[in-house]
């Protein structure tokens, strides 16, 4: 049902299909950033009837796709951020996120710790929260690294 009533808010032209640009809308409405995703893949993908439109029974498989990918995404980032944050408090501090790197990064260079830190620490609180966490994850992961 969800996928009936997202079909039809995007389906703007009333034409049994959407095309590129309301599929960049919906996509963009379901919180991922069009601009990451390859639009012209998913509509050549998903386009079984060679129409450069996707109709409501592709569009639903597609949505499906992208929500499974979604989740997969954010329990690898839940997994990950609970590694760092040892003290189970909601926040990595400097000194989990030190000895993490250490032990199961190899990374020794104490200047290069601190730089990481801070530059992952985007609000400068002596903290990465969750939602630093989880932007620094989508941004140096591929879709590759989790596969």
């Amino acid at each position: 049902m969800h996928c009936v009533l997202f079909f039809a808010s995007k389906h703007t032209y009333r034409s049994g299909a959407i095309g590129l640009d309301e599929l960049e809308n919906a996509i963009t409405n379901l919180g991922v950033d069009s601009k990451t995703v390859d639009l012209e893949s998913i509509i050549k993908e998903a386009d079984k009837r060679g129409n450069h439109q996707i109709d409501f029974d592709e569009f639903c498989e597609v949505m499906q796709k992208m929500t499974e990918k979604n989740r997969n995404w954010n329990e690898i980032i839940k997994e990950c951020f609970a590694v760092f944050d040892r003290s189970e408090s909601g926040l990595i501090t400097r000194k989990d996120f030190e000895y993490i790197l250490r032990e199961m990064g190899g990374i020794q260079n104490p200047y290069l710790i601190d730089e990481l830190f801070t530059e992952f620490d985007v609000d400068s609180d002596g903290f990465i929260d969750y939602d630093e966490f989880a932007f620094l994850v989508k941004n140096y992961l591929t879709d590759d690294d989790i596969s």
